[in-house]
């Protein structure tokens, strides 16, 4: 990694809102409380639109936040509104992008698998991905959503895969207990599925041979985009 890259960690998070009468706006503002503190402290908003936001002025699709162990100016914490369908599935999107020195992408990492944990709980999405990438990368981002009618499982998994809902069944657990990952275990009601330490980290051949396994039709990873275009 050169000194002068620049990354990003960020999370998806599937919300199932059907038997919800929640506005888009009340569930930004609870994925914002969702977050809670970092490292002993909470976050501010950053600028006046978030600020007005919070304290329950209007509507908005992103909120930035900063937090005073990362006070530099080009450091931010964005949660933001992805697309609710008319079915009651929406997505909300956590990144996190820092301006420190040393290894940031480390730092930034660090931060998301916090803060993501902290979604989990306190919004029970049915799915989430946490992965990182180069902010001057090309392609997709984030595993797929889509999900395998045999196993209700992601037809890709990434470095980070939390998994709950009608399909995670105890021999589905079963399966996934046994899968070659850094961490693979019960989070909340659902399942966190932690292919690697971190994000620049490759699983290993056992672990993606398991992964095909899974299901009839092969499940596959997608790795953190960290290279420049």
């Amino acid at each position: 990694m050169a000194m002068d890259d620049s990354y990003a960690a960020g999370s998806e998070l599937v919300l199932q809102m059907e038997a919800s009468d929640e506005t888009e706006s009340t569930v930004l503002r609870r994925a914002v409380a969702a977050l809670g503190q970092f490292a002993g402290e909470g976050f501010q908003p950053k600028g006046a639109r978030s600020t007005r936001f919070l304290n329950g002025e209007g509507e908005a699709m992103t909120v930035a936040l900063t937090h005073p162990a990362h006070s530099a100016l080009n450091s931010w914490v964005h949660v933001s509104l992805g697309d609710f369908e008319p079915d009651g599935v929406g997505t909300i999107f956590l990144t996190v992008h820092l301006d420190e020195p040393g290894d940031v992408l480390k730092q930034e990492w660090e931060m998301a698998v916090a803060l993501t944990s902290q979604l989990v709980a306190g919004l029970s999405p049915s799915l989430a991905h946490l992965t990182a990438w180069h902010l001057d990368g090309d392609g997709e981002i984030y595993p797929s959503k889509r999900l395998r009618p045999g196993s209700n499982l992601p037809e890709e998994f990434g470095p980070w895969t939390y998994i709950s809902g009608k399909g995670l069944t105890d021999q589905v657990r079963v399966r996934l207990a046994a899968l070659p990952a850094y961490a693979s275990q019960a989070l909340g009601d659902g399942w966190l599925v932690r292919a690697v330490e971190n994000p620049g980290a490759e699983p290993t051949e056992q672990f993606r041979d398991a992964l095909r396994a899974l299901d009839t039709e092969p499940i596959t990873y997608r790795a953190a985009r960290l290279a420049a275009a």
